[in-house]
């Protein structure tokens, strides 16, 4: 496969850098003190362990240069509004869209380039549009302090997830999966301050898990059945005839 433009794999790492580097790189809109904050952490532990791998796989021979391609300086300018305000990030979570629909373009060819390529844009994908809705609701009094409008915010995001998974072709796990996390953090926080909303907010994590889980579990069935199948050709061609 052809080499990547250099001026496209330094933009990609100067990017990660960036989101690395910065407090507010990779999403946290809650006290660090908060309840959630541990479950929040691993998360985002598991997203730039991601993000480095892509910028790392991106200079390997075998990288797919036509979604590197694709991806293009983009990448570089998520990074670069990562530390913006409200506004900023409407236009910061645009182009994570564009990035993401272009990806659908782009299947991913093996395991390796859905870990390293989709899932981290998936993810982060995913937290920027919770991120989003939650400081949108919190622009104003009337939504930011009602317990029936961090619900409908709640019930807002947990639908785009399950649309993803369940409803679209792409049937994109990982995307459910972040915006279940993420409510799950935002009900952990917020136990006793909005009983409706933290009740709610079980029931929608509960949906997504479930939803991944129809996607996830016949894939691996299948790869199972694959896998006993091969094992037992090959135990049948070892087996000497009977005579």
């Amino acid at each position: 496969m052809a080499n990547l433009d250099l001026k496209i794999k330094i933009a990609n790492t100067v990017a990660t850098t960036l989101l690395l580097g910065s407090h507010y790189g990779i999403i946290v809109w809650h006290p660090l003190a908060s309840a959630g904050a541990t479950a929040l952490y691993v998360l985002m532990f598991i997203l730039q362990f991601l993000l480095i791998g892509m910028t790392i796989y991106q200079w390997l021979p075998k990288a797919p240069k036509d979604v590197f391609e694709a991806i293009g300086y983009w990448y570089l300018g998520i990074s670069l509004l990562a530390s913006s305000g409200t506004i900023l990030r409407l236009w910061l979570l645009a182009m994570l869209v564009v990035v993401y629909h272009r990806l659908r373009q782009y299947p991913p060819r093996h395991k390796t380039d859905h870990a390293l390529i989709n899932a981290p844009f998936s993810m982060l994908t995913s937290l920027y549009v919770s991120t989003v809705l939650h400081k949108l609701w919190a622009l104003f009094a009337i939504t930011r302090d009602s317990d029936l409008a961090q619900t409908i915010m709640i019930i807002l995001n947990g639908i785009i997830g399950l649309h993803l998974v369940d409803y679209s072709y792409r049937k994109d796990w990982v995307f459910a999966l972040t915006t279940g996390w993420v409510i799950t953090v935002r009900a952990l926080d917020e136990t006793d301050k909005f009983q409706l909303t933290h009740t709610v907010s079980l029931i929608v994590v509960g949906i997504l898990v479930s939803a991944v889980l129809r996607t996830v579990l016949p894939q691996f069935i299948e790869k199972m059945h694959r896998v006993i199948a091969r094992w037992s050709n090959r135990v049948g061609e070892r087996t000497p005839l009977l005579s």
